[in-house]
């Protein structure tokens, strides 16, 4: 029996076929991997479409929050008599608030009377909507300031509290700084350098924001008693 030659032409056929499924074989792998690619970037894009729209819906929410709260602000001052341009405005300040800030720069302990050692503590307590911008709005403010190094129940150091009215006259708008500008003597025996500031404002429409700030004060030595002074 003769052997079949190399070059024979069944044996050529079968080298095409066997290349050309190779080729396609290479083929139909990179088609896939193409694929696999395409389809990772459409689902990165569709991500990205839902994480806009969540923030945009965020936004609606908040947008539709504040404009219930101004309507119901509104309302209520439609029932005792026609609000002004002041009362307008002051309706739409207080529907924006979110939140209560101490600010950290103006605040903290005071000495004014040349002795080591801070007398009093100085707060300045600004209320903010959700970027971030002051809002004067009327409303009650309280501080309670504690130690939280002395023992259990006797952390109280000090503790002030103000009327709507009396919050008025605590306006302060600087250059540097804009809110509530609140001083309260400090006890002579107080040991601790840092002292928690627990503050709580409540408006004219009965909403309450709270806040805890930790603010930095220097001992007394044998001082004579404290005042509040501006």
């Amino acid at each position: 029996m003769t052997p079949r030659k190399l070059n024979s032409p069944g044996v050529l056929i079968a080298q095409f076929v066997a290349c050309v499924s190779l080729l396609c074989s290479t083929g139909c792998q990179s088609a896939s991997v193409r694929r696999a690619a395409e389809l990772e970037a459409r689902l990165r894009d569709q991500q990205s479409s839902i994480d806009r729209l969540s923030s945009s819906l965020e936004k609606v929410e908040s947008d539709r929050d504040i404009a219930r709260r101004e309507v119901s602000i509104l309302r209520n001052e439609f029932v005792k008599l026609k609000p002004s341009p002041e009362i307008v405005q002051t309706a739409h300040s207080t529907a924006r608030v979110r939140r209560i800030e101490v600010a950290p720069l103006l605040s903290g302990g005071l000495d004014r009377d040349d002795v080591p050692g801070d007398e009093q503590i100085s707060l300045l307590i600004a209320p903010k909507d959700s970027s971030g911008e002051i809002h004067k709005v009327p409303g009650q403010l309280s501080v309670r300031l504690k130690d939280i190094s002395r023992p259990a129940g006797k952390e109280e150091v000090a503790s002030a509290a103000f009327t709507e009215e009396e919050s008025e006259s605590l306006w302060h708008n600087g250059i540097v700084g804009r809110g509530y500008r609140i001083i309260i003597p400090l006890p002579e025996n107080l040991a601790s350098h840092s002292i928690a500031a627990h503050v709580r404002f409540t408006t004219n429409t009965g909403t309450q924001f709270d806040t805890l700030h930790q603010l930095n004060v220097t001992p007394q030595t044998g001082k004579p008693s404290a005042t509040i002074s501006d």
